[in-house]
């Protein structure tokens, strides 16, 4: 943990245990931030956390309690409590990586719009938007050709992934490169579509002049109406949760398009967890299945036709599990278009189905 992550967060931690009453794993350790920081966080412990940061909304102090899990995975990566070789199936900075195996397989490929000569504004669709959406990535882009002169689509990874697996040193590695990319390619405006991306590029090119700006703020929805008569309820992503900025661009947008919409108990700042965040997935998956459960009583309780998502990782999280209420991206809507993430699951389990599925997994987590 940062000195002034600890630092605070002992000098300043009330021990009111508000952070608990929206954290089961805070819950269920029945102690204060402050009197967990005294012990030692536990392995187990940082990786049950989602990183989700809805301790840090209700704490009177603002102190950020996700601080403490994700500098002990730090601390565990250094040590060999974690094997990260474990996870380098995963890692954006391998090409042997599953998101690159599962785009050269289905043949996913954006080689005729990645060229970047004279392209100062490029579009950044995010791993999993460009891995398991093609069409609605290239919809996407096509629309911010007319938009804003967006001449390229740059299929790199935002690098988040490294950190919530704890590899700060390779953090600081891939943040390099992405920097050297937009200096050598004279890139001055990066256009996004997954709020995770966003805010990690916020970060990576505070320094640089480059702009990163939301699809949302760049292309007009408001000239083409989408309605129906369903009723539609939105999940907030968590890295919005602070800035709310993807949060109220897509209510505004579904609103200029006719779209009606309704709110869960949860939304905005006090948004739930989908499950994906922190590497749940990989780390505590029964814990995911709780979270989606428990989201999937809330839209229930909203009387909507259908779940909104902005972020595909939520998207698809809640599409693998079975409910009476079908999830789309909030741009499938804005853009009229069909999804094409349905399935995903079971193409990549294909993927690695027989001995040549077998080969392909021995590729992929080759060294």
């Amino acid at each position: 943990m940062e000195p002034n992550h600890l630092e605070k967060l002992m000098a300043e931690c009330l021990q009111c245990k508000q952070c608990s009453n929206c954290c089961s794993l805070l819950a269920k350790s029945g102690q204060s931030p402050l009197d967990m920081t005294k012990r030692g966080i536990t392995l187990y412990e940082a990786l049950s956390c989602s990183l989700c940061g809805a301790c840090e909304t209700v704490c009177p102090k603002r102190l950020s309690p996700k601080q403490l899990f994700l500098a002990r995975r730090r601390e565990a990566v250094k040590s060999g409590e974690i094997d990260s070789a474990a996870y380098r199936y995963l890692l954006p900075d391998r090409k042997n990586n599953i998101m690159n195996a599962y785009r050269s397989y289905y043949g996913i490929d954006y080689s005729d719009v990645n060229s970047f000569s004279h392209a100062e504004t490029c579009f950044f669709p995010g791993c999993t938007l460009m891995t398991y959406s093609p069409n609605l990535t290239r919809a996407i882009y096509e629309r911010l050709k007319d938009s804003c002169g967006c001449k390229g689509v740059w299929t790199e990874c935002c690098g988040k992934l490294l950190d919530q697996i704890g590899l700060q040193e390779r953090v600081k590695d891939f943040r390099s490169c992405l920097q050297g990319f937009v200096q050598e390619h004279n890139i001055k405006r990066i256009i996004v579509a997954c709020p995770g991306c966003y805010y990690e590029l916020q970060d990576v090119f505070q320094a640089c002049d480059v702009i990163v700006q939301t699809v949302y703020e760049v292309i007009d929805f408001a000239k083409q109406e989408q309605s129906d008569n369903r009723q539609y309820t939105v999940h907030d992503s968590c890295p919005d949760r602070f800035a709310g900025i993807f949060g109220s661009q897509v209510r505004q947008a579904l609103k200029q398009c006719g779209f009606s919409t309704r709110e869960m108990a949860h939304t905005q700042m006090n948004t739930i967890c989908c499950g994906s965040g922190g590497q749940l997935s990989h780390f505590r998956p029964e814990l995911v299945e709780e979270l989606v459960k428990l989201r999937q009583q809330e839209v229930r309780e909203t009387n909507a036709d259908v779940l909104v998502g902005y972020c595909l990782n939520c998207v698809l999280k809640y599409d693998n599990y079975s409910s009476e209420i079908p999830v789309t991206h909030a741009l499938n809507l804005l853009l009229g278009l069909q999804d094409d993430y349905k399935g995903g699951k079971a193409r990549l389990e294909k993927m690695f189905s027989g001995s040549d599925g077998e080969k392909r997994w021995e590729e992929i987590i080759a060294d």
